[in-house]
């Protein structure tokens, strides 16, 4: 078969962005799929004249100022699909309250004011933190594509309220404005879209589709997410690109530590210069990729990550008309309490008599789905994968659904959830003429997403944006897109499929790009702009203190990029440590520069030079970019050395993270003037310096040495 410039694997709505991204910047593009069509989640099937919506229940971002916009303009899908707004957007039912949410955001603060008269200024002053919030992320995206944004040190004071969000659970950011517990799950309805309760979902994953949602509108596509699907296919195939179906990828070869092939399950193999996967990211990394061809450390992460929590579906076509009877919802949410954590709890538990429900009439925002006298019903609950032991079936899925236990436990479990919800509809029963029900094994059938997963991985405040798996992997032609890297919802899925045909078109055309995803970005990895951190290849780079410098008693510190131990206070020769941030490392060049200079500096054996960066306003949140960052500087300044020069010698880095090294040296506010320290054989401080003219200084303190 011919060679391809990409290969993607699965047609999820990530891996259909990415496709159809890189054909239009005139890629050779192939989609391997699993499935018979595209979407993934993003997609329906049919009974008689009902179509059935497998997942979406209302999009976010889908209007002008929306974060999905800008994608669904770019791949023609707003040419090709209508899109219609809620109003309202749903409704919740509590034993004690029954709340609407209007379309329009001043109607919805009055709406839940109405309800909660004396929480009035807390609910203004949440909603406006809240839209604050999501406009710091418009910002810092904005900024990204201007060339605009900050030095990492300076983000915390630039978007203080996008940062803060991403580091707190959704409890703890409504805490800061209310305690009422029931205000607080009325506030937080729309939890069971992201699959975990407020006191462990992120912040910020919650908050910024909900503004997307709340501000710009929740949108359904007519046709259906598949229509969506379709047209972004409809643009892959203008653009040259290819999609083969019924292609499930079972392995990727490398080769010298480059992905060169994948294969499927039909014995089809497909070359590429670069390979991205939309498929689940334990398969693609452990099984297709394989544990040998990882760094350990890399491979345990990728295990370990726990996959977020599945659903269970009750799909009806009903043969009566919801919406002309006086249904007026187009979503209703309906809890037994206003405890989301007994609720959340109840689903792991397999009890659906006390699960939290969303019931969906699909004919109300689009009446193409059912026949005029008719209506498509779903009713989702969140469900458990290892429910009843993975659902009777034990772990062995191979022919599932003939399994006696696995069809009475999927029985069963309809049963309770129609008792709850002919309560809310009489008659219901009566009125069905189809009937569907999707269990965690049936979304893995159709997506063989780990655990069932409808959301990647969980998506609790540490498993997110730099604590999530990101788009590059170690493997350096292999890339990662969907929810198991951006973050589960379908908004997510289009902007990861972006984001990563960025970061390969940046690579392959050597080009920087610019990603929302990342504080500063480069096409050289995975989003990350070393040179933000890095030291160029003429200075001498720097390393990670263990614990904090005392009274010169200096610690053993562990080298970033080579992971050599080095401990100061036993070098036993003259040392220089210049200190400074990111702002001031061009200053602190010119004083490496002239002490190599005018010291002799002919090999690490006569002095020991280090640079020492503060880094303690640096959001823990981006750590993990930065640390990056300065191994593949390591490496980048390894690669300049002389021929036969050991760089663990030569290249010494020195990360401050918390800012005591440079504290405990006398120092402050590098980050506007550098500094340096001079310590002779035995650690001891012998002098130091900051100010004007550094490199006058430096020379000043040679001379005294010598």
């Amino acid at each position: 078969m011919e060679k391809f410039d990409i290969v993607i694997i699965g047609a999820g709505l990530g891996g259909l962005s990415s496709a159809a991204y890189l054909a239009k910047a005139g890629k050779k593009v192939l989609v391997l799929e699993h499935h018979a069509v595209p979407g993934g989640y993003a997609h329906e099937f049919r009974r008689g004249k009902y179509r059935f919506e497998v997942a979406l229940h209302a999009l976010d971002g889908a209007a002008p100022g929306g974060w999905a916009y800008p994608v669904l303009k770019d791949l023609g899908v707003l040419d090709r699909v209508h899109f219609h707004r809620m109003d309202p957007f749903y409704t919740v039912r509590f034993p004690n309250h029954e709340v609407t949410a209007p379309a329009d955001m001043i109607e919805y603060e009055a709406e839940l004011i109405r309800h909660f008269p004396i929480e009035k200024e807390n609910i203004r002053t949440l909603i406006a933190e809240m839209i604050e919030t999501f406009f710091q992320v418009r910002r810092f995206g904005a900024d990204g594509e201007i060339g605009q944004r900050p030095p990492i040190e300076q983000m915390p004071a630039v978007y203080p309220k996008m940062l803060s969000a991403m580091s707190q659970s959704w409890d703890e950011f409504m805490s800061q404005f209310t305690q009422n517990q029931q205000l607080k799950a009325v506030l937080s309805t729309l939890w069971g879209y992201y699959g975990l309760p407020p006191a462990q979902l992120n912040a910020a994953t919650y908050i910024f589709p909900w503004v997307s949602y709340h501000l710009y509108g929740a949108y359904y596509p007519e046709g259906g997410s598949m229509a969506m699907s379709r047209a972004i296919e409809k643009t892959i195939k203008e653009n040259s690109g290819e999609i083969l179906y019924h292609q499930t990828v079972n392995k990727i070869e490398i080769q010298k530590g480059r992905a060169v092939a994948v294969e499927t399950e039909k014995g089809l193999r497909v070359e590429a210069d670069i390979f991205i996967s939309n498929a689940n990211s334990p398969d693609t990394l452990l099984k297709f990729v394989g544990r040998e061809n990882l760094p350990q450390q890399y491979a345990d992460q990728v295990e370990s990550a726990a996959p977020s929590i599945s659903n269970f579906v009750l799909y009806l076509g009903l043969d009566r008309n919801l919406k002309s009877e006086g249904w007026k919802h187009h979503e209703l949410f309906v809890s037994e309490g206003y405890d989301i954590d007994s609720d959340y709890q109840a689903a792991l538990n397999g009890n659906f008599n006390s699960t939290a429900l969303a019931l969906t009439n699909y004919d109300q925002a689009d009446a193409s789905c059912a026949p005029e006298t008719g209506s498509v019903l779903s009713i989702f609950s969140l469900a458990d994968w290892k429910t009843d032991n993975v659902w009777g079936t034990g772990g062995n899925l191979e022919k599932y659904s003939e399994n006696p236990q696995y069809n009475e436990l999927k029985e069963a479990a309809a049963e309770m959830i129609l008792n709850r919800a002919e309560k809310i509809i009489p008659g219901l029963r009566a009125s069905i003429k189809y009937k569907e029900i999707a269990t965690p094994i049936t979304n893995w059938r159709y997506s063989r997403n780990v655990g069932g997963a409808i959301y990647g991985t969980e998506q609790t405040v540490e498993n997110m944006y730099s604590g999530r798996l990101q788009s590059k992997t170690p493997i350096e032609n292999l890339f990662l897109t969907g929810a198991w890297t951006f973050g589960g919802g379908m908004s997510a899925a289009l902007m990861s499929g972006r984001e990563t045909s960025r970061i390969v078109i940046g690579q392959m055309d050597g080009t920087d790009v610019v990603l929302m995803t990342a504080p500063s970005l480069g096409s050289e990895q995975a989003g990350v702009n070393s040179d933000k951190f890095a030291i160029s290849s003429d200075q001498l780079p720097i390393t990670n203190p263990q614990s904090v410098v005392s009274n010169h008693q200096l610690p053993i510190i562990k080298a970033a990029g080579s992971d050599r131990e080095i401990t100061l206070n036993k070098i036993g020769k003259p040392a220089v440590l210049i200190f400074h941030t990111q702002e001031t490392a061009k200053v602190a060049a010119k004083i490496n520069e002239t002490i190599r200079a005018e010291s002799n500096y002919a090999n690490c054996d006569s002095m020991f030079i280090a640079n020492v960066v503060d880094l303690h306003s640096v959001p823990k949140l981006f750590r993990g970019f930065a640390e990056k960052a300065m191994k593949e500087s390591y490496a980048k300044a390894a690669a300049s050395l002389a021929k036969g020069l050991n760089p663990q010698d030569y290249i010494v880095i020195i990360p401050d993270w918390d800012g005591s090294v440079t504290k405990s040296s006398g120092f402050k506010n590098t980050n506007k003037t550098a500094a340096f320290a001079a310590l002779d054989k035995n650690g001891n401080l012998t002098g130091s310096y900051q100010g004007e003219n550094p490199e006058s200084a430096a020379l000043a303190l040679l001379k005294k040495s010598a």
